[in-house]
């Protein structure tokens, strides 16, 4: 057996393990999407996107987790680690997997440009554009024992 393919299988094993041992009879997990950004800003420009994101993006979020619309909660980090290429974590969980099943545009983000207008919302983009060296997108599963 290869050595990455063995790693795999002890991963697997341990994996599946641990799940039996953490969950005592006649519980079940259930999983839910979580959407990952990682951000790493240009230099010196992390804090004028946290200020633009805390003003225009946030209460937008937090509007949406407390009408139970798209997103089930949401939380981020700033600077998680200072040797970290990261600048900030959000960290998005969904209602259900049916919201990745259709390309669109991220909820938040479409009431915001509701709420600005077609040319405010450009604009505002743009000037989030400059704030941002590289953005990462990754879909993980949260695991819910009920």
């Amino acid at each position: 057996m290869f050595p990455v393919a063995r790693h795999r299988v002890l991963a697997v094993c341990l994996f599946s393990a641990c799940s039996v041992l953490a969950l005592p009879d006649g519980l079940i997990a259930q999983t839910s999407p979580v959407i990952m950004v990682e951000i790493q800003c240009n230099p010196g420009t992390a804090e004028q996107w946290r200020e633009a994101f805390e003003k225009n993006e946030v209460p937008i979020i937090r509007e949406i987790v407390q009408k139970g619309d798209a997103f089930a909660s949401f939380t981020y980090f700033e600077a998680p680690l200072p040797a970290q290429e990261v600048d900030f974590v959000l960290l998005f969980e969904l209602k259900s997997f049916g919201g990745l099943d259709v390309r669109q545009m991220p909820p938040h983000m479409e009431r915001l440009l509701r709420r600005l207008g077609p040319e405010r919302f450009s604009a505002y983009e743009k000037e989030m554009g400059t704030f941002e060296k590289t953005v990462r997108v990754r879909i993980l599963r949260s695991y819910k024992v009920q």
